[in-house]
């Protein structure tokens, strides 16, 4: 469970409320590079992450799918602040847990 969705890495869909969203295997990978890290992460280290510096990874691939990713949960479920970016980079805001 993230930010109150529930990630089916399955069935490739990020849910809530009765609503999905079909997601990539990428868009899946980044959601949890991104949650599962306590800070911002810069472009570089996602690309690391995510893609493992393979040739596909131009200049522009990490910020096209979270665009592409912030769209669909935009259109679906009407957030806008899922994946949040900052100077630091690219982060999902999540509680502390005490």
């Amino acid at each position: 469970e993230i930010k109150g969705y529930v990630l089916d890495k399955n069935e490739k869909k990020l849910s809530k409320n009765k609503n999905h969203i079909v997601i990539t295997e990428k868009e899946i990978q980044l959601i949890e590079a991104l949650f599962a890290s306590k800070n911002a992460l810069k472009k570089n280290k996602i690309l690391e992450i995510v893609w493992k510096y393979s040739d596909d990874a131009d200049t522009h691939t990490v910020e096209t799918h979270i665009y592409r990713l912030r769209k669909k949960i935009s259109n679906k479920f009407k957030e806008d602040n899922f994946i949040i970016n900052s100077k630091e980079g690219y982060l999902i805001w999540k509680k502390e847990i005490k």
